[in-house]
Parts: structure tokens; sequence; C-alpha cells
């Protein structure tokens, strides 16, 4: 599964829209996606039943003119702010739900129309957010990892 990440009103639900065409709620609000929104994608790859010259007929996805359809889960869950392992924000559900995906991808906004919280702005450096969100990342395993070694110990 793969998750997509970053601040309120950043664009991973429209992202996630268009890479799956999945019908979810797009709004210019910061934490219009609460509940995480699932979808299915599919990425294309050339199959190889062509080479082989057979019939192909795959447990996952479906193959289609020599095109082979491999189906990826897509997690778009909701903004994460400053503090967001702290809690703010309810950034530790948001985090929790990233849990499941296997990698991550951050949508950032370039414009600079938007601020770490996702509210309109002007002139905001999107490279604060690739930095606070890797922080709040780092933070995060950081504080699980803690939790599990007390158990443990």
């Amino acid at each position: 599964m793969i998750g997509l990440v970053g601040k309120p009103n950043s664009g991973k639900s429209s992202f996630l829209k268009a890479a799956t065409l999945a019908e979810v709620e797009i709004s210019p609000v910061p934490f219009t996606t609460i509940k995480p929104n699932v979808a299915i994608g599919y990425v294309s790859l050339e199959c190889v039943c062509k080479e082989f010259n057979v019939k192909c007929n795959p447990r996952a996805g479906f193959c289609k003119n020599g095109k082979r359809f491999v189906p990826v889960k897509i997690i778009d869950v909701a903004g994460l702010v400053p503090d967001a392992h702290k809690g703010r924000g309810l950034g530790n559900k948001f985090l929790d739900d990233l849990r499941q995906a296997s990698v991550l991808i951050h949508v950032v906004d370039f414009s600079g129309l938007t601020d770490s919280e996702g509210k309109p702005t002007k002139g905001y450096n999107p490279e604060n957010d690739i930095e606070f969100l890797e922080r709040e990342i780092d933070l995060w395993f950081t504080s699980v990892i803690e939790k599990g070694i007390k158990k443990i110990g």
C-alpha cells in the first residue's frame, strides 16, 4: 500500500482521485479528509504473454493487449501539521493511519499559497513543508520505538 502524506490542503485527495478515478471529496478547506480515503490504482507494465505467445491470466489485476495492469492500493490520510507527533490536529490518529502503508509519497503544494496548516497565504516557502513533515515522521517513528523498548525492558 502507498500512503499519501502532506500538510492539509496540499493536493493529496486530488492526487488520489487522478491516480485511481475514485470519487473522493475535494475542497480548498483544510481537513476535508478526516477518515482515510483508500482506492486502487494500476501500474501498467509490458506483459510477458507477448514474448511467450501465451494467453495471460494474472492472479491480481488484468492483462489487455499485451499490457499487464497491476493493482496498487493507495491510502490518502488527513493532512499533518507541525507537532502532529504530539497529537496536534489529531496527528497521532493520522500518523497511525499511515502505519498501514509500505511506502509514502509526500505531496507538496509548491504554489506557496498555503501555510504549514493548509490555510491561504502568499509567498510561503514549500521547503518548510518538506522539513517539518520529515521531522514529524522521524519523531513519530522514534516514539513508537521508544514505547516498544519500554515494553521489553
